[in-house]
């Protein structure tokens, strides 16, 4: 037997001829003093999962706040390069709800999104989905605690969209990639510009980021030319959205 196994039946020894000679008080009172040290560890963990759990209350709260405020921002930008009248701002009923991303559509894997808000969360049809300032799509589909979001990824996507620099209108549509629809040979697209929702929809307010203009190449038709959008948020890298509602 190895010295540190003769020490610890040495102690265990000690520890059991003293309950059996302590009175009944007395050994109740060290039964309660060692079952507070036993169960210490216990009581430490749960606090700090406490802790933890009201920390993430905190973060989601604030996390919120930010893609609020960021959307807000976006969105006040936008009206004041387009002289748009104060009473139309969008931030007047601007309310986010954080939903976290469970499954993809095996079939269109980043086409379609669920999530784990529903109708009973206060979600609607069609309503906007977004990360930060960045569209991400719109809910498809509902049911009580779950969501489908068609997203710009989905080739039966399109919405009305912006160039913020020109002020050119088109609509960015998905096909092998996504373009900027019906833009004119002579119109002012320039790569590098920033496409942003236009606000002419009932669905999407203006002002959130699509994306950037990638390559601009001429058609054959010679009236139009080919506008190659690079999409401003990764939907394969999502693990959770705001829906606006």
């Amino acid at each position: 037997m190895s010295r540190i196994q003769l020490v610890l039946f040495a102690s265990l020894l000690v520890i059991a001829l003293t309950f059996i000679l302590l009175n009944p008080q007395a050994d109740l009172y060290l039964s309660n003093k060692i079952g507070e040290i036993l169960l210490l560890p216990l009581r430490v963990s749960y606090r700090y999962i406490q802790y933890l759990e009201t920390s993430q209350k905190k973060i989601d709260y604030l996390e919120t706040e930010v893609s609020k405020l960021q959307i807000e921002n976006q969105a006040l930008r936008y009206q004041l390069e387009q002289y748009k009248a104060a009473d139309t701002i969008l931030t007047a009923h601007l309310r986010l709800l954080k939903a976290n991303i469970i499954g993809r559509d095996p079939q269109n894997f980043n086409g379609f999104l669920y999530l784990d808000k529903g109708s009973t969360h206060g979600l609607n049809l069609n309503a906007p989905v977004v990360l930060e300032n960045c569209i991400v799509g719109r809910i498809k589909s509902l049911a009580e605690n779950t969501a489908i979001v068609e997203t710009i990824e989905n080739v039966d996507f399109a919405i009305s969209a912006v160039d913020s620099r020109s002020g050119i209108y088109g609509i960015v549509k998905k096909r092998t990639s996504h373009y900027l629809e019906y833009i004119k040979s002579k119109d002012d697209v320039q790569i590098g510009d920033s496409i942003y929702t236009s606000g002419l929809s009932d669905i999407f307010p203006g002002g959130l980021l699509i994306g950037v203009v990638k390559n601009i190449k001429k058609k054959e038709d010679l009236f139009f030319k080919e506008v190659e959008i690079e999409p401003a948020i990764s939907i394969n890298a999502l693990h959770y959205v705001y829906v606006i509602y």
